[in-house]
């Protein structure tokens, strides 16, 4: 059943998102056609994806938003979100593409973020979720990988938290497997990304090459701190690495039940009778840089 949607900025626009909850207190607003919005309603959508970017990031990315739209980002993005909070108004967003790479069926997760107000709520992770649940059941006895591209820890530490280490790459405890290293090439070369590409470490360098400043207003921390020390002595200030992750139907089911235990948790009074508010292990990506950029970095699948 479809939730009205209360946020005045999101009304009339000509083509309406679907909206579904989310998680308790949280919906998720989502375009599966996204080129099918008219001008003026891109423009506005455009407008609050800059905004949320700058809350969410600490920093302007206001000309990398700007040079996506021109690029056609409305026209190549497969499905569009806007994560919206108690009252209805935005406080993320996210979105992907759908892509084969190496032959293989493939979702390539598109820049997202939260705001940081809304932080450690799980949010990003149930929007993941929700994008997985909605591709993986459409093909359910296949196995399907997810791409993405990030220079922030914790985004990479909540993948292999989620999923399991065995099924995330690069993974100190294993060589690639050629399968993960086509995927990765072919994913690089779409993104305009092949020569940067470092087929050994799955580091893309310069990657953010499209940021003028700062990606992020402080530097992004996991809290694990061998794996925060390789972000900031091997990762450059443009550096990414190309994550390559392996889910199918019974490991999101598994990541389903685990929220759902987290969830209950977190309703559960603790001494003073307050909720619980903690951060959930499995949240990959609240407050990520762009994870999706493209040729020069800027649009997936775009040639410079």
């Amino acid at each position: 059943m479809s939730v009205q949607i209360k946020s005045p900025e999101l009304r009339g626009l000509s083509t309406p998102p679907t909206v579904r909850d989310l998680c308790p207190g949280y919906r998720v607003a989502r375009w599966d056609s996204p080129a099918a919005l008219s001008p003026p309603c891109r423009e506005r959508l455009h407008h609050t994806l800059r905004d949320l970017a700058a809350r969410a990031f600490g920093a302007d990315h206001s000309g990398y938003w700007r040079t996506r739209v021109e690029a056609g980002f409305f026209d190549q993005i497969a499905t569009l979100a806007l994560i919206l909070g108690p009252d209805g108004s935005p406080v993320g967003w996210g979105g992907y593409h759908r892509r084969r790479f190496a032959s293989r069926r493939a979702l390539y997760l598109d820049a997202a973020g939260v705001v940081p107000a809304h932080r450690r709520f799980g949010l990003s992770a149930a929007l993941m979720t929700h994008f997985l649940a909605r591709e993986i059941l459409l093909h359910p006895l296949r196995r399907t990988y997810v791409v993405l591209r990030t220079r922030h820890p914790a985004v990479y530490a909540g993948w292999r938290k989620g999923l399991g280490a065995a099924r995330v790459f690069p993974n100190e405890f294993r060589p690639l497997p050629a399968r993960v290293r086509r995927i990765a090439g072919e994913a690089a070369e779409w993104l305009g990304d092949g020569p940067r590409l470092e087929t050994d470490t799955l580091l893309v360098r310069d990657a953010y090459r499209m940021f003028d400043g700062e990606i992020y207003g402080t530097r992004p921390r996991s809290g694990h701190t061998p794996l925060d020390d390789y972000f900031s002595h091997q990762v450059g200030p443009k550096d990414a690495v190309l994550v390559v992750a392996r889910t199918s139907a019974p490991v999101l089911a598994r990541v389903t039940a685990a929220r759902v235990l987290r969830a209950r948790a977190q309703t559960m009074p603790v001494v003073g009778g307050r909720p619980v508010r903690g951060a959930d292990p499995v949240d990959p990506v609240s407050g990520t840089a762009p994870s999706g950029a493209g040729p020069a970095g800027l649009m997936p699948g775009v040639r410079p």
